[in-house]
């Protein structure tokens, strides 16, 4: 039981990095304040000012995004200076009001719109915001303004020493992290197939199945980037890993096809979980006990006659095993902090984009009208703390491509600070008076926030809100109706967030899911028409693993601009969105295969072979295409010639007289990848791209 549970926890944190980053955010925030109070206290000074060293701290730890290492201590040192001078500003307009708030709503423009220049430009951003805020809310004088930048610049450095010194993420321990949640998502994996297997009719365990399938993907995406960052092995040695990576993703994806094909039949259910709980049993061996084991199990397997099963759990434990040793051969040598040395500062990538069509301006002009609506309608809840609305304004519009993500983010503030207003008056009644029971409230609520940060916002929500009790309580200022100020202004901030996003400039997510969809189709389209060119002209393929991962980076940007349309619908009948998105998983996962089976596939076959497989590859790509706006052929002629040249390829198949070979795999995943392209075009007329309004 214990080791089930583990696996689960494993498996919803890959590489247990949303624990990293709360332990690394919960300890720079508690380092921050031990430096910063003592210093205060001899100073002098409010001891409240240490709160602008959390906040820095806080946004060094969460935000700094920067492609390498060397970058990314840069913005850290950064953080401090966008800090200040936003407080500077506040500070020195706060005796008018209007000049005041009118200065905040520049600096929101400004904060948003400047992280059209790169990764760099966001975490900047925000610090920014948040020093205005927090001037707002603390009221600093002039005076105080050196103990202010103490503040911001021990923060910086609280966090810089926890990201860089303490807690950092190096590759070769993320790659070992990741390569135990990989083994505890084919865990997870094998369980919901079992749950299924003892209740077939269940939706909601074939959703859980579906689910879990998609983070088995996100994890092995997540590995093979991070793959890329070992400077210690070759081009040679990342390749081998990335091949292991993937080689553990097919297998379990594998297995998962002929189990649930059982499962579905009418005598076969039943034996499943035998199976399953046989197979389980042995992946909790050592790993390199995992290749014999899950043969002795395949043996079993296959004197019942599931023999599909059996060489699927053959492939299953050699690729957790050979992943195991690529990994293990890493050893204990850890990589030195030196990051390749940039040539300079990244350039932006090029855009077409220009005018209100730039979504970096369009965001910008959003945010600035929500929180200026908020200002208004927030000072008619309360004159004094109408900046709760504001800040709930600007957050929601954070990460939200869309409008119907803007929706469920504005629900989910609303929520989460309406049931941490209950639960933050109840911890405070509690603790109030009890100064290290309130500091360590205080740190267990931003701990268990951001841990949950990335799973739903609703609850990190839900902890900051229960965090303000307790911080109030420990300021001498807890009154309950503050809490509940904080929710009424919550909910006017969220309307005001709402209201902007469908009014002014909108992104309709239906649109968004388009054009994720298309960019999809085109990054498909160029593997197989690459793919095809590769094989006429060089007569191998070599690399194909990132152009798979380039699909599946495709993929991933579908199903999150589609969550709104498929997650949090009442309706039960399956929808557009969610038709196409099951079918683009799919295509990506046949083409997952279909990479693997040609590599092998072109080096055992003649060149009349060879030539009818870059012509099969050739005319899916016009198929494809056909289904964008770059179309150059119908997608009638272009299946046609497809499905030609694959009744060429089955009757050279056919004529073989060996069993089945790489040849009959390669063929099987190009028969699946035509299907899947045919289902595609008969479901995406309607979803033909439209032309996004400049305005």
């Amino acid at each position: 039981m214990w080791s089930e549970w583990w696996n689960r926890f494993l498996a919803s944190d890959p590489a247990l990095r949303r624990l990293r980053t709360a332990a690394r955010v919960t300890l720079s925030v508690a380092l921050s304040l031990v430096v910063v109070l003592p210093l205060l206290a001899w100073w002098g000074q409010p001891l409240p000012l240490a709160m602008l060293a959390a906040v820095v701290a806080i946004n060094s730890s969460l935000g700094i995004n920067d492609p390498d290492r060397r970058q990314q201590k840069i913005t850290n040192l950064l953080m401090p200076l966008p800090a200040v001078l936003a407080l500077l500003l506040s500070i020195l307009t706060s005796p008018w009001p209007l000049p005041h708030s009118l200065l905040f709503l520049v600096v929101i423009f400004t904060a948003t719109y400047v992280r059209r220049f790169g990764p760099r430009f966001f975490p900047l951003g925000m610090v920014a915001f948040m020093g205005y805020f927090f001037a707002m809310f603390l009221r600093p004088q002039l005076p105080q303004l050196p103990a202010l930048i103490a503040a911001a610049v021990v923060g910086a450095l609280t966090a810089f020493a926890m990201r860089f010194l303490v807690l950092r993420d190096d590759p070769e321990g993320v790659l070992e992290r990741g390569r135990h949640t990989l083994r505890a998502q084919v865990h997870g994996l094998l369980h919901a197939v079992r749950d299924v297997a003892e209740h077939p009719d269940s939706t909601q365990r074939r959703r859980e199945l579906h689910n879990r399938s998609v983070r088995l993907n996100e994890t092995s995406l997540m590995l093979e980037n991070t793959v890329g960052q070992l400077d210690d092995l070759d081009e040679a040695g990342r390749e081998l890993l990335r091949q292991r990576i993937l080689d553990v993703e097919l297998a379990a994806e594998n297995l998962l096809t002929p189990l649930m094909r059982l499962v579905d039949h009418p005598s076969g259910g039943a034996t499943v979980p035998h199976a399953i709980t046989a197979l389980l049993a042995v992946l909790n061996t050592e790993p390199r006990e995992i290749r014999e084991a899950t043969r002795l199990v395949a043996e079993g397997i296959e004197q019942q006659g599931s023999v599909e099963i059996a060489m699927a759990v053959r492939r299953l434990g050699a690729g957790l095993a050979e992943l195991a040793d690529a990994t293990g051969e890493l050893g204990g040598e850890r990589r030195e902090e030196a990051a390749p040395e940039p040539v300079g500062e990244p350039e932006p990538a090029e855009d077409d984009e220009t005018g209100l069509r730039r979504p970096e301006l369009r965001t910008a002009i959003q945010v600035t009208c929500a929180t200026g609506l908020a200002i208004m309608l927030g000072q008619l809840v309360s004159p004094n703390r109408w900046y709760w609305a504001v800040i709930t304004a600007f957050v929601v519009f954070i990460s939200t491509n869309s409008r119907g993500e803007l929706l469920v983010r504005a629900w989910q503030r609303t929520a989460g600070t309406m049931l941490g207003v209950v639960a933050g008056i109840l911890v405070a009644a509690q603790i109030a008076g009890n100064t290290p029971a309130e500091i360590a409230m205080i740190l267990t609520c931003v701990f268990l926030g951001f841990y949950f940060a990335g799973y739903s916002y609703a609850v990190m929500t839900f902890f900051i809100t229960t965090l303000l009790g307790a911080l109030y309580g420990m300021l001498g200022t807890f009154d309950e109706a503050v809490l509940e100020t904080r929710l009424w202004e919550t909910a006017v901030g969220a309307a005001a967030g709402v209201l902007a996003a469908v009014f002014v400039l909108p992104t309709r997510t239906r649109f968004l899911v388009r054009t994720n969809i298309q960019g999809f189709l085109l990054t498909l389209r160029d593997f197989l028409r690459g793919t095809g060119t590769e094989i006429s002209e060089h007569g191998t393929v070599a690399g194909l693993q990132e152009s798979v991962r380039d699909l599946d980076d495709g993929l991933q940007r579908v199903i999150t601009s589609a969550k709104p349309l498929t997650s949090y619908r009442l309706r039960s009948r399956r929808s557009h969105a969610q038709r196409s998105v099951a079918m683009l998983s799919g295509c990506a996962y046949y083409v997952r295969n279909l990479a693997v089976a040609l590599s092998s596939t072109v080096d055992m076959v003649d060149e009349d072979t060879r030539n009818r497989l870059a012509e099969l590859l050739w005319a899916l790509a016009d198929a494809v295409e056909s289904l964008t706006d770059e179309a150059q052929v119908s997608f009638e002629a272009a299946i046609t010639s497809a499905h030609r040249t694959a009744d060429a390829l089955h009757d050279i198949a056919e004529s073989l007289t060996d069993g089945p070979t790489s040849l009959h795999r390669t063929i099987r995943w190009l028969d699946r990848t035509t299907q899947v392209v045919e289902d595609l075009a008969r479901e995406l007329p309607a979803a033909a791209p439209e032309k996004q309004p400049a305005a």
